[in-house]
């Protein structure tokens, strides 16, 4: 890789099972309108059939590396730190094999981690309806941040969230493996958290679709895999994305709304910004309907076009006859 152009970001995919649900997590960092990025599947005692899928998909995208480990721990943590010692990125997000980024998320990561050291996009639980849950909170409030460090309370779950790669080397301790009763994600995000002198921030977009398992448990694989297909087409759809983004922000508000009215001083100004983000996602659901009716248009001037020009030619030739 010596000489290649350093990426603006690193991105994590870890991954521990078969391969059917990897190929849409691939797909929807290789859809990123951001494409500045390198891509690390991280095989943690993942079969061959997952290894040989990523790597197919290495063969034809130079921006993916493929490493492959034995199992380690519970979680794997301690091959996403041998993958960050390898990073050219800039900047580091991390996505579950599992969720589906929408098309927006590395392009919304990019202006948060600007200003930010460690923050998050709007972490937003997906249900098998299809219905979007979203988690309330904002890492620049030191309420939010106190309780993470004191409780089993996260709101920036891995999929959603990004740190600067210059912030996690100077940590005193990376990834490693989490306790059995706490989250590794929220067992990392802690260390950030500890560490004096970072900002946090939290950017209320909505950038993926999670499909956690903890809401799936009856599933099985080939369902799994045709829940991502569809929402994998979902997220191609930019009318759909903006529906599933103003549902998830209105739902959000609502959350900001009755911490304002228990007296939380941060509600006030996260409900402003989620505001002018629901205003934009609406926008763009006006100008999705909007095109989608002028296609409509077309397509109806087009048949109309087409039944006058053989009602012309039938009637040229029952004159001939």
């Amino acid at each position: 890789m010596s000489g290649a152009p350093v990426p603006l970001f690193t991105v994590l995919l870890p991954v521990n099972r078969g391969p059917e649900l990897l190929r849409f997590a691939i797909a929807s960092v290789q859809a990123q309108r951001l494409g500045d990025f390198e891509l690390f599947v991280i095989g943690d005692g993942a079969p061959p059939a997952t290894i040989a899928l990523a790597e197919a998909a290495a063969a034809g995208d130079a921006r993916l590396r493929v490493r492959s480990h034995p199992k380690a721990g519970l979680r794997g943590e301690i091959w996403r730190h041998a993958a960050l010692r390898e990073a050219r990125g800039r900047f580091v997000c991390q996505l579950g094999d599992d969720d589906i980024w929408l098309p927006n998320h590395l392009e919304e990561m990019g202006k948060l981690l600007r200003e930010a050291d460690f923050g998050n996009t709007i972490h937003v639980t997906t249900h098998p309806d299809g219905r979007p849950e979203p988690v309330v909170g904002d890492l620049a409030d030191p309420a939010v941040r106190r309780r993470m460090l004191e409780e089993r309370y996260n709101v920036a779950g891995p999929t959603c969230s990004g740190y600067r790669l210059e912030a996690y080397r100077a940590l005193s301790e990376g990834w490693s493996q989490a306790p059995a009763d706490l989250w590794s994600d929220l067992f990392m995000w802690r260390k950030f958290l500890r560490q004096p002198g970072l900002r946090f921030a939290t950017r209320f977009a909505v950038t993926a679709i999670c499909l956690p398992n903890s809401l799936r448990r009856g599933f099985s694989i080939e369902q799994r895999a045709e829940e991502s297909r569809r929402f994998a087409g979902y997220a191609a759809d930019p009318a759909w994305r903006a529906s599933y983004a103003a549902a998830a922000l209105a739902q959000a508000g609502q959350g900001l709304l009755r911490l304002q009215a228990a007296g939380r001083e941060a509600a006030a100004r996260q409900a402003s910004a989620l505001a002018v983000e629901l205003e934009s996602v609406r926008k763009a659901l006006r100008q999705a309907q909007r095109r989608a009716n002028r296609a409509e248009a077309r397509a109806a001037f087009v048949e109309r076009s087409r039944f006058w020009r053989w009602r012309q030619r039938l009637a040229r030739l029952l004159g001939r006859a």
